[in-house]
């Protein structure tokens, strides 16, 4: 695979396209972040102080994985990007901390990027790379907390409820810098941890020490948080700052002290929240997912746009077999398939298949793949395509797949050793031919 075709849009708009639009309402065009809802909160008064939350976050994560890989970049300003072949086009996703010093920031243009720093390595950002450090590092969080204590906040990112399997502060560290070890022994990064009571709290100390840095906050220590300014907070920013600024609140420790009157005027229900926060009083739990998800949808916007049929089949079987790899990790099956082409135009073709049931079979989905882009329109050399995705919907467990495609044996290969060593090794470490099926 070229390197320079790993790069990955992350949203984008239909136009036009009537199907279109209904296919992108389904899906939920929002990353991992999340702010705690508020029905998550404990809004009565009760004490929380025997709880342990982990805050784990990786430092410049793409870029440090980057620098790793390529002992040539190490100590030099690197960004990771989406389009690195063209001062034009495309963002800076994440930079090192060298780069950023420099004055090289998270959503920049490249040409922006590249005009403040001139010596700035591009690198294509190697989506499917960060997913495998990432699964490997909770695959080591759950061999000492359930799955149930842990959440995913972004690819970076993620919370841990230590409260189970630790009696006390001192335990919570134990395991947490046992954490911190492993991550820098098994996949040479580094990584700023955060320790606390509540789960804010954890967010909060962990940008006390980066890069690597551990910071633990205990009842007693809430205090170093009140002279920080108030957009500090997680979840207060630009626009929230603003309308607290009006009512003379600009600390932390001015929220915490400011009356409720005012702030349930001004925010209603928030208000309470945000004091909460401010005070070490939020009472949010790590946030569990009741049931599996609607759909699925994978998306891959090219560097350079095809239109030779070979060519734009072999992309469809890339995104194929990525959305059935999801599908397998989550023990999930499907029995409805979209699949979405985005022109250079960025004109939009949808096409839907009802399959006869449900699947998880990478050649089964890459057949009903290939039997909607005959109907669909294709690409010449004057309108090229620029990005293939895949959706799968109409969702369902997999609670015996064994009995699938029983009586046709020969279709089915072994996945889940594929799976295997794609999520160690990379998306483009193992693949099955193109004429497989």
């Amino acid at each position: 695979m070229n390197p320079l075709d790993l790069a990955s849009s992350a949203f984008f708009n239909p136009v036009d396209k009537d199907k279109a639009h209904s296919v992108f309402k389904r899906v939920r065009m929002m990353p991992l972040y999340r702010f705690p809802c508020l029905k998550e909160y404990n809004l009565g008064i009760k004490e929380h102080s025997n709880r342990f939350f982990l805050h784990l976050d990786l430092d410049a994560f793409y870029a440090q994985v980057e620098q790793r890989d390529n002992p040539n970049y190490k100590g030099k300003p690197v960004g990771v990007v989406s389009l690195p072949d063209t001062f034009t086009k495309g963002i800076v996703m994440t930079s090192s901390y060298e780069a950023r010093a420099l004055g090289v920031d998270t959503a920049m243009t490249t040409y922006q990027a590249k005009t403040i720093c001139p010596q700035l390595i591009l690198v294509p950002c190697y989506g499917q790379k960060y997913e495998a450090i990432l699964f490997n590092i909770l695959t080591f969080a759950k061999k000492y907390v359930p799955d149930e204590a842990i959440e995913q906040y972004s690819i970076d990112e993620c919370f841990i409820d230590l409260t189970s399997v630790c009696k006390d502060f001192k335990s919570a560290e134990k395991i947490s810098r046992e954490f911190k070890d492993f991550i820098l022994k098994e996949e040479d990064l580094t990584c700023s941890m955060g320790l606390s009571f509540n789960k804010s709290y954890a967010k909060m100390a962990t940008k006390l020490h980066k890069p690597a840095g551990f910071t633990l906050i205990t009842q007693r220590d809430r205090g170093i948080f009140f002279p920080m300014a108030v957009d500090k907070i997680w979840g207060i920013g630009n626009k929230i700052k603003p309308r607290l600024n009006f009512h003379d609140v600009w600390t932390i420790q001015d929220l915490a002290n400011c009356p409720d009157n005012i702030l349930r005027k001004e925010f209603g229900i928030n208000g309470i929240c945000y004091k909460r926060m401010a005070r070490g009083e939020e009472t949010a739990e790590i946030f569990r997912k009741e049931t599996h998800e609607k759909s699925l949808m994978h998306q891959h916007s090219l560097t350079y746009p095809i239109y030779e049929r070979f060519a734009c089949e072999e992309e469809i079987g890339r995104r194929v077999e990525y959305i059935g790899r999801k599908l397998r990790s989550k023990n999930l099956l499907c029995k409805r398939l979209f699949l979405i082409e985005r022109f250079t135009n960025l004109q939009f073709d949808v096409a839907e298949y009802k399959l006869t049931q449900f699947t998880n079979n990478d050649r089964t989905l890459y057949e009903c793949a290939l039997e909607l882009y005959k109907n669909m329109q294709h690409p010449t050399a004057e309108l090229k395509v620029q990005m293939f995705g895949i959706m799968v919907c109409e969702l369902g467990s997999d609670l015996q797949s064994e009995n699938y495609d029983l009586f046709n044996q020969q279709k089915i290969l072994p996945y889940h050793a594929l799976d295997t060593i794609k999520t160690k090794y990379g998306e483009s470490s193992i693949r099955v031919g193109i004429g497989r099926y």
